[in-house]
């Protein structure tokens, strides 16, 4: 049996990792990502800035 690595547990530790998507907060782009690879190598960016596990309409409006 193989031993499952800390980043192939952290992307199966929560829901929004485990949809495989992630979101730009400037521009919109959303794009499909391998979290456990993402957590071990570099989370994506786009728009100079790190994109979000959190869908657009999951985000709350800022105060």
């Amino acid at each position: 049996m193989m031993c499952q690595g800390l980043h192939d547990r952290l992307a199966a530790s929560h829901a929004k990792l485990m949809r495989g998507l992630v979101w730009c907060r400037s521009c919109g782009r959303s794009t499909r990502v391998d979290p456990a690879g993402a957590l071990r190598h570099g989370w994506p960016r786009c728009c100079d800035a790190t994109m979000t596990i959190d869908a657009p309409d999951e985000r709350g409006t800022p105060s």
